[in-house]
Order: C-alpha cells, then sequence, then structure tokens
C-alpha cells in the first residue's frame, strides 16, 4: 500500500520514494527465490505458454487496427427521430454448431462489426434470413413486444427452406427481450409516435467452398429507434408501378420465406421504377402475369367495391405478419375478409389499396401505373381505421383480445 499511487501519504516525498524503492527491491528478490525453488516448466507446456503468449500480443496488435468502436446516440430530440441507423448500446448474438448441434448461451456485443472468415455462407450462397418486428412504450410506460411467436415461427419455416439451423421460439423471444432490455432507454416515449424496430436475423457463418448447408449458424438481435414512418405532415398516397420486365418470385421458389434474395432481386426494378418518378413496384405473378402478388416490400390488401377486405394469397407471396394482424382486426369490426388470388384487372376497381408492413403498418397506394395507363384510388379511410386500431393496441391504448403484446421487464 505504501507504494500505491491512488494513496496520498502524510510523509515527505523523499522518504515515500526511499520506503517505495525498499518495497520493490524486496518483493522482487522474493519473486527471484521463489522461481529458483520452483520445478522446471515441462518443455511442451513451456511450447503452449510461449504459443499463448505470441497470440496475445498478436490480438492486441490487431485490437490496436480496429476501427473505433462507433458510440452509442444520445437522442435528446424523438421529434426528429427519422427512419434509419442510430447506433445503440449493442446486439445480442447466438451461434449454433454442427459439433453439438445446439445453440450456446448468447452474448451480448457492443461492437456493431461482425468478423466473417471470407467464405461464409452468408457471403457466397445467401445463407441468410431476417425478421421485422417492434417494441413499443406503452401508454402505462411499460416497454411491450408485437407478436414475437409470429416472427419466430416465420424465421423457423424459412430456416427449413435453406437448410438452416431453426431457432427454437424460446431462445427466439429471449434474445428480443434480452436486446430490448439492454437499449431499453432508447424505446422512444409514449406519444412521440415512435418505435424500437427489432431486427432478428440467421446467417450461414462458417466458411463453405462448394453449395452445402454450413456447419455454424449465427442468429443475432439489433435494435434501431425509428420514429413515425409518415411525419408530422399528412399521410401521403403512394405511386406504384406494375414490374412487367421483372419478376420478384416463381411459384416454389423461396418467394414464401423472408430470404434476404427475395430483397436484393428488387433493388434494379426499384432503381428503375423510382427513376421514373413512382414510390414503389408492383410485381404480378411470374407465370401468366395476370395476378397481383407483392410490393416491393410489402404485402398489398385492398377493400374491393363491396367493402370486402381482399388480400393476395399465393405459394410465391411471403406472409406478412402485420397482415395478419389487420385482417383479425377487420374481421373483429365485422369486415369480410378474403385472402385469394388476386386478378389486376380486379384490383383496378378497388376503392382502397394499402401496402403493409412492419414499417408503415399500411401506406395508402394512391395510383399503379401499367403499361397502358395509370389508375387512381382516392379513399384509405377504412384501411386507415384498421391501421389506427392495430396501432392503439401496440400502444396500449386499446384492448388487446388477441394476446400480441407482452411486456419486457426493462
Amino acid at each position: 500500500p505504501v507504494c500505491d499511487p491512488h494513496i496520498v501519504l502524510p510523509l515527505p516525498s523523499a522518504r515515500s520514494e526511499m520506503l517505495c524503492r525498499h518495497v520493490r527491491r524486496t518483493a522482487v528478490a522474493a519473486g527471484r527465490r521463489a522461481l529458483s525453488s520452483a520445478p522446471p516448466i515441462p518443455p511442451n507446456e513451456l511450447r503452449l505458454l510461449q504459443q499463448v503468449s505470441r497470440l496475445e500480443s498478436r490480438v492486441h496488435e490487431l485490437e490496436e487496427a480496429l476501427p473505433a468502436r462507433v458510440q452509442p446516440a444520445r437522442i435528446t430530440n424523438w421529434d426528429e427521430l427519422g427512419f434509419g441507423i442510430t447506433p445503440t448500446n449493442g446486439h445480442v448474438r447466438y451461434t449454433w454448431s454442427a459439433k453439438t448441434s445446439a445453440w450456446d448461451a448468447g452474448r451480448f456485443i457492443t461492437d456493431p462489426y461482425i468478423n466473417l472468415h471470407v467464405h461464409a455462407g452468408v457471403l457466397h450462397y445467401g445463407m441468410t434470413l431476417f425478421e421485422g418486428c417492434k417494441a413499443f412504450r406503452c401508454k402505462d410506460g411499460k416497454v411491450r413486444v408485437c407478436n414475437l411467436g409470429a416472427n419466430a415461427a416465420r424465421l423457423q419455416r424459412g430456416a427449413n427452406r435453406l437448410v438452416m439451423a431453426p431457432v427454437p421460439s424460446k431462445l427466439f423471444v429471449e434474445a428480443v427481450h434480452w436486446a430490448v432490455r439492454a437499449n431499453a432507454e432508447y424505446v422512444p416515449p409514449y406519444g412521440s409516435g415512435g418505435s424500437l424496430y427489432i431486427r432478428p436475423f440467421l446467417i450461414g457463418s462458417s466458411p463453405v467452398l462448394g453449395l452445402q448447408p454450413c456447419s455454424e449458424f449465427s442468429f443475432l438481435v439489433s435494435v434501431i429507434p425509428v420514429g413515425n414512418y409518415f411525419g408530422k405532415g399528412p399521410i401521403q398516397g403512394i405511386d406504384a408501378k406494375i414490374m412487367t420486365e421483372f419478376d420478384r418470385a416463381a411459384p416454389k421458389g423461396t418467394g414464401d420465406v423472408k430470404a434476404g434474395g427475395n430483397y436484393a432481386a428488387d433493388l434494379l426494378p426499384l432503381k428503375h421504377a423510382k427513376s421514373e418518378g413512382y414510390g414503389t413496384t408492383l410485381y404480378l405473378d411470374s407465370s401468366e402475369h395476370k395476378y397481383v402478388e407483392e410490393f416491393s416490400v410489402s404485402n398489398l390488401l385492398g377493400i374491393d367495391k363491396d367493402g370486402k377486405y381482399v388480400t393476395p394469397r399465393t405459394s410465391s407471396i411471403l406472409p406478412s405478419i402485420t397482415n395478419e394482424m389487420l385482417m383479425a382486426i377487420a374481421e373483429d369490426r365485422g369486415i369480410p375478409v378474403e385472402q385469394r388470388p388476386l386478378e389486376w384487372g380486379e384490383l383496378k376497381t378497388f376503392s382502397e389499396v394499402g401496402a403493409c408492413g412492419t414499417a408503415t403498418v399500411v401506406a395508402p397506394i394512391r395510383s399503379i401505373t401499367d403499361v397502358e395507363r395509370k389508375y387512381e384510388f382516392g379513399g384509405f379511410e377504412t384501411l386507415n381505421q384498421l391501421r389506427e386500431g392495430l396501432q392503439s393496441v401496440q400502444h396500449g391504448e386499446a384492448e388487446d383480445k388477441w394476446g400480441w403484446m407482452v411486456e419486457v421487464a426493462c
């Protein structure tokens, strides 16, 4: 304790230095006596210790070469929060190994970067699935997540289709709760219109050369605070264009699972559509180009001339969890619901058309243009009422009859 730099000694400085030198000399001498009397280290153990020492030195060198960690954001004005990347405290990561055929206990990681082998399956063969869900700070001040069981089940269906290790529902829910708890200060306050966007995703993380399943998979959950998708002003309708030169997915393909490649395929068509002034793309079935399927990243739904809620359903359409919740609310309010193949010719006669998803809930489609002409849809009354109904449940303002909302112990 005499040499502890954190202790202020009530002694003259010269005497303090003298005492420190004496203690150091005594400690060194004692250490040498202990080493001289200790048995010699076996050669194999010595080599291992030397290897460990070299590896530790190398690790320190690599750590110094890493970019500075992205510091978590400190949000002071929630009204200015947009829909983009905001640094948070970190993410949750679990690893599955073929050696154990099991998932590990998981880790919370503050570094937003992932270290992967250059031949990882996700980089070459598109072994990736993702989900989108949200957490809300509700009217009673509690934080709740929405309908995680449906997201877990959809990720499992996708994992089976891409021959990836399925994430058990219990682990999925545990990981999401962990990520939300560790980033609780990023859940926007009640009344701000914002939410905590949750992105669970599954990747093939081990190296493979030929096309084959990975021997290791990583399941990660990241979170990002997002503001109201539509901002503070009135909801603006979106102009869509039907893609006649591109297909989104084929029957018996992977269109019905949330695979990353499905979204990459829309980048070029979306670029063309936006260059012509449209806000999104709309795809027809790849077999006949007769039936409507999906918008760029959203399910299509609409209110027909008889007041029914109609949404297309085929084997190449991703089942939207938001769409399923909106259908449940519609049925609860006495609105007939139909899930069926929907011809483009019939859609032209609808009174309301919307695009639904986790980010927007429902966005109004103002017009759809095909190769011949532009068709306009002026209404949004019924779909907006359903949107507000779902948001009321999510924010704890209305009764949750379906058990979608679950509290996170923050």
